[in-house]
């Protein structure tokens, strides 16, 4: 064998080894990414909800049981450190009309305003991290107790009464995310050097050898 040729072999399992080490790196950056941003935000949605609903539930049965705003207002308070989370009421035109109107529970936008019209969740990223629910809080049969009409009647069952909002930053969980990306980027680095490095002592010292050795019977 001229000793020119494992130079060259050497040479294309290094360029290999390189070509394979980058298409995987590009892998992980294009797959991974995306996987962990619809896990991520699949987890908000249902925190959201999922917290929307203990809000609701909460709320329902503080103003039927006392009806007391300071405890309600304790009871945001709970949920938040339990949970982290802005929150924030929006009243309709039946509670502003018997309770007055406040200018931090006025809808400020579009989407509070057609959740209070039609009565349906809506979800909104305020930006890339940041991910907004709004529920609407639709009367029973309980709310007419105290919840009066525009014309003064009991509310019947089935009239929005409100609108919670709920306001998640996922900046934390997107670090982690990035956290997890590098820590998968390092292991599989050095998985591909490991195994190159066996790869390339067994080719060097048992293929090239041997091949060596068996061209040269004149050194044995």
């Amino acid at each position: 064998m001229s000793p020119a040729h494992p130079v060259l072999l050497h040479r294309r399992l290094l360029l290999i080894f390189s070509v394979v080490t980058v298409f995987f790196m590009l892998l992980l950056f294009t797959l991974l990414p995306h996987r962990l941003y619809k896990r991520d935000l699949q987890n908000a949605r249902r925190e959201a909800r999922a917290v929307s609903e203990l809000v609701r539930a909460g709320l329902l049965s503080t103003m039927i049981n006392t009806g007391d705003a300071q405890r309600i207002r304790q009871l945001i308070q709970e949920f938040q450190q339990q949970h982290s989370f802005e929150f924030r009421m929006v009243r309709s035109a039946h509670v502003e009309q018997q309770h007055g109107v406040r200018s931090d529970e006025q809808a400020a936008d579009l989407l509070l305003q057609q959740t209070l019209e039609t009565g349906r969740s809506r979800e909104d990223w305020v930006d890339r991290t940041t991910f907004r629910l709004m529920t609407p809080l639709v009367s029973d049969t309980r709310c007419g107790t105290c919840h009066l009409t525009t014309g003064g009647e009991p509310v019947p069952p089935g009239i929005v009464l409100g609108v919670s909002e709920l306001i998640f930053d996922l900046a934390e969980a997107e670090a982690d995310s990035l956290r997890l990306i590098l820590e998968v980027l390092a292991l599989l680095v050095f998985a591909l050097v490991s195994m190159g490095w066996v790869c390339y002592v067994i080719v060097t010292k048992g293929i090239l050898e041997r091949i060596d050795w068996v061209r040269r019977p004149e050194e044995r």
